[in-house]
């Protein structure tokens, strides 16, 4: 397969890309943190202020804000699952069950379901990150009718179910779960002094626009392509400007192809490996490669043969 050659090719050349250290990592981590909580006393301001369409525009792209912020937690806790995180394989697993904490999951539990997604692309009965979703359809044809269906499914909620929760497993250990009930009384009482902030900025952005940002990257990563049997068809990358990566991509989570065939690179370089594979053709005449992002639910992928 394709896949597989384009993987022999290049596996050398991808080897020993550098990870963060301890301090970077954390610092990271803590830049995500103190970004999210300025944004929820942001909002909090907004609050206070006269509603006019300025301050509603305003309030609603804090909220959106806070909710990419919180992908962008998420999508370390992925780069943990790969242990391309950090340079010690230890650190990865204490950072990744912070985040998951703070996202109220199970860093275990995302670990044990991302890796069957790696090793069971598509397939509806092995892979647990696609199998909860199946009633979406997501390995339709692209047409205007899937393409409607999928942005109004989250509008409707109907997502929610599998997007979104609270995770109390003690499967991280008892630090992590004592955490995350701290952080969930926490939240109750700051929603008892100040209701509305905390449900435009925090229960909103956690509960729903986070899981949404989740299940429209998810469709523009796989739909119209689920079930293919070579990786270099079945996931593509979404080619973004750079405002629009740092903020709806944080991490570089917009070349997913990339990630699917090399998962050892780290997040930091994967738009690296992807100006490197352009330099074969295979990589290059792939339609799954080169997708602009307005482009990527819009026309079908160009298979490699």
């Amino acid at each position: 397969m394709a896949g597989q050659d384009l993987r022999k090719r290049f596996m050398r050349r991808f080897v020993g890309m550098e990870k963060y250290s301890r301090s970077e990592a954390v610092g990271i981590v803590a830049v995500y943190v103190a970004t999210i909580a300025v944004s929820v006393f942001a909002g909090h301001y907004l609050l206070s202020l006269p509603l006019t369409w300025i301050t509603a525009t305003l309030m609603f792209s804090v909220a959106v804000f806070i909710g990419t912020r919180l992908r962008g937690l998420n999508n370390i806790v992925h780069e943990c699952t790969h242990s391309t995180f950090c340079e010690d394989r230890g650190d990865n697993v204490t950072l990744g069950r912070f985040c998951s904490s703070l996202l109220i999951g199970c860093f275990k539990e995302y670990k044990h379901d991302h890796l069957s997604h790696h090793a069971h692309l598509g397939d509806y009965h092995q892979d647990r990150e696609m199998g909860p979703i199946e009633k979406f359809a997501l390995h339709e044809p692209i047409s205007a009718r899937t393409i409607l269906r999928h942005f109004i499914t989250p509008l409707m909620g109907r997502h929610l179910k599998m997007y979104s929760g609270i995770n109390l497993s003690g499967s991280d250990g008892a630090p992590y779960l004592a955490l995350k009930i701290v952080l969930l009384v926490a939240i109750c009482a700051f929603t008892l002094v100040h209701p509305l902030t905390s449900l435009a900025f925090i229960l909103l952005p956690l509960f729903y626009i986070f899981p949404t940002i989740n299940f429209w990257t998810d469709c523009l990563d796989h739909a119209g392509i689920v079930g293919e049997d070579d990786e270099l068809e079945a996931t593509r990358n979404v080619l973004a400007s750079t405002p629009v990566k740092l903020l709806f991509f944080p991490r570089n989570d917009c070349f997913h192809l990339v990630h699917h065939l090399f998962p050892q690179v780290p997040a930091r370089h994967l738009e690296t490996a992807h100006h490197e594979l352009l330099k074969d053709s295979t990589y290059q005449n792939s339609g799954a490669a080169m997708k602009p992002i307005y482009r990527s639910l819009t026309q079908p992928i160009a298979k490699v043969t």
